[in-house]
């Protein structure tokens, strides 16, 4: 189990894209964290009585929102709290930090004598792309979703010229 959260060795396409998928697997707690987070949030600011939900009025809540907006972003805003915080953040270590690793797998595979240089210059290229992606909502934007997605088809399909593996 420790050597798929080490950096080191390599991996090939096959691995990295079944890593990606395991990366989803060990999102669910967190994304479980994340829906009862906002679940608490509904039934205090919807003040939902747990001993009659079927009390529950839709439109109302809806109308509360509606009308002042201020006053759930406000709610929502105070309903974080340092628990919260820490507990999305620690279930999200593991699947960053694994993510991280099989990122850098796959890199010392396909450019093993220039792989730190290359994992800093891609671990770069995807958090500038993630940024300007997220403040632009134009063409360019959609160019670096593209380039992205031709570094992710790279990364899975290039040949590494390794027989064997280790990683």
């Amino acid at each position: 189990m420790k050597k798929f959260f080490q950096f080191s060795g390599t991996i090939s396409g096959t691995t990295y894209f079944l890593r990606i998928l395991f990366s989803i697997v060990l999102s669910i707690p967190a994304m479980i964290i994340i829906f009862a987070f906002f679940g608490m949030f509904a039934i205090e600011y919807a003040e939902i009585d747990m001993q009659n939900p079927e009390g529950f009025d839709q439109k109302a809540f809806e109308e509360k929102i509606e009308s002042n907006p201020d006053d759930f972003l406000e709610a929502l805003k105070t309903s974080f709290t340092p628990f919260w915080i820490i507990t999305i953040i620690i279930s999200l270590i593991p699947v960053i930090w694994f993510g991280i690793a099989s990122y850098y797998k796959r890199v010392s595979a396909l450019f093993y004598d220039n792989r730190l240089n290359v994992f800093a210059g891609l671990i770069v290229f995807e958090i500038a792309a993630d940024i300007i992606v997220l403040n632009n909502d134009n063409w360019i934007g959609n160019v670096f979703i593209g380039a992205q997605l031709l570094v992710l088809l790279f990364m899975l399909f290039k040949n590494s010229g390794i027989e064997e593996h280790e990683g």
